[in-house]
Parts: C-alpha cells; sequence; structure tokens
C-alpha cells in the first residue's frame, strides 16, 4: 500500500505564505496597471493645477495687508470652513494658510472621492458584473484580493502625493515668495496619506460588508468624507459642534499646522488606527460575505 509523506508543519506553512505574496503581487500588479492612465492623468492634474494656484501667491504675498483686511470682514463661520486656528491671527499670505485653503483641501477631497470609487469597484461592482467570481474560480483568495487592492490604493495615492510635493517645490523656484521649507512642505503633503487611507478603509469596509444588491453604501461613503469637512468647518462658529469635534476626520489634519508647528504624532497615529480598524473590519468580512447578493 503506497504511502503520503506528509510535509513538515514549516515547510507547509512557508509555502503557504509564499502562495498568499504570489497571490497578492498578482493582484496588486493588475490592479495598478488597470488604473495607471487614470493615476497618471490624476497627477498630472493635480500638479498643473498646484503650478497655477502658486502663480497667484506672490500677488498675495505683495498685497498681504488689503487681502487680510478684506478677509477679516467675512463672517467668522465662513473662515473657519479652511482655517481651524483663532480668525484673529488668520492671514491668507502665510504660505501654509495659503497651501491648505487653495491645494490641500481640494486635493484630499478629490483623491478621497476617487478613493471611494477605486473600493466600490474593486468589489461591489465587481460583483455585479460577475468579474469577481471569474477572478477567485483562479487560485486567489478574497482576503488576497483585498489586500491587494488596497495595496494599488495606497501605491496610487503615494504616486500622486509625490507629483504633488514635486510641483509645489518647482513652483517654489519660480515663485520664491512662498517659502516653505523643503522638509516642512513634504511633510504636509505626505501626511494627507493617513485622511486618505481612513476614507478609503471606510469605504473598502462598507463594499467588503454591505450586500451588492444595495445601493446606499457608496452614498454613505461620501457622506462620510463630506459631512466630516463641512460639519468641522461649521464646528468653528457653532458651539453645540465644538464637543464632536474630535469625532471628525478634518480635525486630525491641517497642512498649514504641520507647516509652521511641525507634525503633531499623535494625529498621525490616531488616524493610522482609525484606518486600520476599517481595514481590518474588511478584511473580516470579504470571507463572510455572500458575494452577489
Amino acid at each position: 500500500m503506497a504511502t503520503t509523506v506528509q510535509q513538515p508543519a514549516h515547510i507547509r506553512a512557508e509555502t503557504g505564505a509564499a502562495t498568499h505574496r504570489h497571490s497578492i503581487l498578482a493582484i496588486l500588479r493588475k490592479a495598478v496597471r488597470d488604473t495607471r492612465k487614470s493615476t497618471m492623468w490624476l497627477a498630472i492634474g493635480l500638479g498643473l493645477y498646484a503650478l497655477f494656484i502658486m502663480g497667484f501667491y506672490s500677488s498675495i504675498a505683495d498685497q498681504a495687508e488689503e487681502f487680510d483686511e478684506l478677509i477679516q470682514g467675512y463672517p467668522e463661520g465662513f473662515i473657519s470652513m479652511f482655517y481651524s486656528g483663532p480668525i484673529e491671527e488668520f492671514s491668507m499670505a502665510d504660505p501654509g494658510n495659503y497651501l491648505q485653503i487653495e491645494y490641500v483641501t481640494w486635493t484630499l477631497l478629490i483623491i478621497g472621492a476617487i478613493l471611494i470609487g477605486q473600493a466600490f469597484n474593486a468589489i461591489t461592482n465587481a460583483e455585479r458584473d460577475d468579474s469577481m467570481d471569474m477572478l477567485l474560480s483562479l487560485p486567489v483568495s478574497r482576503r488576497d484580493y483585498l489586500i491587494g487592492r488596497v495595496l494599488s490604493m495606497c501605491v496610487m495615492v503615494l504616486i500622486v502625493l509625490t507629483a504633488a510635493v514635486l510641483a509645489l517645490l518647482v513652483s517654489s523656484v519660480f515663485w520664491p515668495a512662498f517659502d516653505v521649507g523643503i522638509g516642512d512642505l513634504m511633510a504636509a503633503i505626505y501626511a494627507m496619506f493617513f485622511p486618505l487611507m481612513v476614507i478609503a478603509g471606510f469605504s473598502t469596509l462598507l463594499a467588503a460588508a454591505v450586500p451588492s444588491s444595495r445601493h446606499f453604501a457608496g452614498a454613505v461613503a461620501y457622506l462620510f468624507m463630506i459631512g466630516s469637512y463641512l460639519l468641522h468647518g461649521f464646528s468653528g462658529s457653532v458651539d453645540q459642534l465644538k464637543d464632536i469635534r474630535p469625532l471628525m476626520l478634518f480635525d486630525y489634519y491641517n497642512a498649514a499646522d504641520i507647516i509652521r508647528d511641525g507634525i503633531d504624532v499623535s494625529n498621525i497615529l490616531v488616524l493610522g488606527a482609525v484606518a486600520l480598524v476599517y481595514f481590518g473590519l474588511a478584511w473580516w468580512f470579504i470571507d463572510k460575505k455572500e458575494l452577489g447578493v
């Protein structure tokens, strides 16, 4: 009678780990390849936008007093939508404030919206068009697929943020009035990665947990991002909302504060922990979800 020789446990574990790595890398490569054009155009668009808005900074810096006097006449609620510090200290000519108002806020919202779309394309839309069924017929687990798609979102964000940093550095050469150190500028832009991962994590969790037959999950994801932005802005002038500011995403990231005071590590840790919780829950739910239902 033939006998089956069983491999030692550590060899089986190493083989299984290698299989998981191969599956994740294959999904990552495919996702990056599929989104390469949108990533490229997003990087180019936001890079050109950075050059465009920096072209106006010199004139604002030259007329700082006039601009500040004009802005101080605006309602406090309007200013608090963009500025989280004391209103009387606000200056549009401050490089950090200008960058936060004219570039960072919109960049975060634009990339965040694209991440929401990618999260639902990866799971919900893939269920609806049956492409996930075909993919999972290959030796790829649901969780490996999820990890590969999440990593592709991280790659996209890092590429786009790098393009933004390079564009801002180039603009500082042409318009030296925008006087921000390279380290401070890089810290302010790359720190945007963490709130973006919170948005991506929450969207991925919804896509993994909510059946594809339901059509409200995408709206909830956009409401999470836009609602947090609006509530955080209104909380600067509405006393009833100030107590819930720590629950809002935008309370933990502000490029102007980073440029002035450096990175607040506690804020980064909070955002990182929340993103990991969302992704962890998505990783758990995806293996229990009834696909296509």
